[in-house]
């Protein structure tokens, strides 16, 4: 992989307050960039030099000064990020250090020339952790986490019914395992191109501004490769080891996503109820790849996934209505205010009504007290959300609706994980599910 040779700048700053033909030390600071399998780094160095502000025409310190960009370009460099502008290098706590003066700074910036051989380029784990920090980025990590684990969910309450199929039975873990990674990179790929879509209106965004994209850690080109290879093998996977209903399911939700959704975000909010659909799919796939069948159950743990989104999204957009609103966003919560928190009140209720036909299914087939004990663990989630919605919907303030749309927000985070845990409990003490075939 060869390097190509590269312009490097150097700013040569010193104290205006000095003699002119005095000897002072000056602080050379440097900025480049080199390119290496695709990807360009930026790097600085600086260097602490006698030099003389002005030098007389054929002396020795002339011909000091024109070796200096010799052996300027042998100076080993650290990665960093470029400036913004001047008032970004000089105003950072780090440049501050490295300037080593509190006196106001004069400036000159000249080219030089320096052979990349001679750079300090970055090591394989540091071209490594910035390959796996983009590939994390792309896939928004934490989210597709979520999908694949409400996957999992569904598989497992799956696996324990008389419905379970032979080619689940015959092979669990690797089925459970292509359920994984197939759904993990399904996921990431519609991430992916949601970014790439979206990176005009992530740069307005003090929320999404960090995105990888918007940042140039890498390029639409490749991250559009990315997204391909990424759906391609996830679909392989899925349909090397599960079934081909959880390929279709697969396949149809991340059409949905990219080409339904993110588009409609810039003309309708009905993209809030769109994407509400693509939340609660994967249940739908981990239940199928036990199964090879929809059953009641599926549904259930998918309307659970379907409703639960709207108090949450309704309560995280609240606080990003002016990002939203700038970036051109059509969110409810932008449009219609007083809407959003009346959407957040009634999916509350509508989910803690979700969780009951989830006990009273567990109750016809586990018995009564399978059902009270399910009923009763998602009771305090259940009142928990519905407070905290009811609360969000009366405030009147500004400050008031804020703080009300953080708590219900930190409400949501906490009732899914703790009804998901509960019917998983409630399935392998009971040695079924919610929702089995009677």
């Amino acid at each position: 992989m060869g390097f190509r040779h590269l312009p490097l700048f150097f700013l040569v700053s010193r104290s205006p307050h000095t003699p002119t033909l005095s000897k002072q030390p000056t602080r050379i600071i440097l900025y480049g960039r080199h390119h290496s399998m695709g990807y360009s780094r930026r790097y600085s160095g600086s260097l602490q030099l006698e030099t003389q502000s002005a030098v007389p025409s054929g002396s020795a310190e002339q011909a000091q000064s024109k070796r200096l960009g010799a052996s300027i370009s042998q100076i080993p460099f650290t990665p960093t990020s470029m400036p913004r502008s001047a008032t970004d290098l000089y105003s950072t706590p780090d440049s501050r250090e490295r300037m080593d003066t509190d006196l106001p700074i004069t400036s000159s910036v000249c080219p030089i020339l320096a052979s990349p051989e001679q750079i300090l380029v970055p090591t394989f784990p540091q071209s490594l952790n910035r390959s796996l920090e983009v590939a994390a980025g792309l896939s928004k990590a934490r989210l597709s986490l979520l999908v694949v684990s409400t996957a999992v969910v569904g598989c497992v309450l799956a696996a324990s019914t008389s419905l379970t199929s032979p080619l689940f039975l015959a092979h669990p873990y690797r089925t459970i395992l292509c359920l994984i990674v197939g759904t993990g990179l399904t996921s990431a790929a519609a991430n992916t191109i949601n970014q790439i879509v979206e990176i005009p209106y992530d740069s307005q965004m003090m929320r999404t501004r960090d995105r990888v994209l918007v940042r140039g850690l890498t390029n639409p080109g490749r991250a559009g490769l990315f997204a391909l290879g990424c759906a391609g093998t996830g679909l392989v996977t899925l349909c090397l080891g599960t079934n081909p209903l959880v390929v279709w399911l697969a396949a149809g939700n991340l059409l949905l996503y990219t080409t339904l959704y993110t588009p409609l975000k810039q003309f309708s909010q009905a993209n809030t109820w769109i994407g509400a659909l693509v939340g609660g799919v994967p249940p739908l796939m981990g239940w199928a790849a036990a199964t090879g069948e929809i059953h009641s159950g599926s549904l259930i743990l998918a309307s659970l996934l379907y409703v639960w989104q709207f108090p949450h999204f309704m309560a995280l957009s609240w606080n990003l209505r002016a990002e939203y609103s700038k970036a051109g966003y059509m969110m409810t919560s932008v449009l219609e205010p007083p809407v959003c928190k009346q959407v957040a009140l009634r999916y509350a209720v509508a989910c803690s009504l979700v969780c009951l036909a989830g006990a009273g299914c567990s109750a016809i087939s586990l018995g009564p007290w399978a059902g009270c004990a399910l009923g009763l663990t998602c009771l305090p989630p259940n009142i928990g959300l519905i407070y905290y919605a009811w609360q969000f919907s009366r405030a009147d303030s500004q400050e008031g609706s804020a703080a009300a749309a953080r708590r219900l927000f930190r409400s949501t985070l906490l009732h899914l994980p703790i009804v998901m845990t509960a019917a998983l409990i409630g399935t392998y003490i009971c040695g079924t599910t919610i929702g089995a075939g009677q």
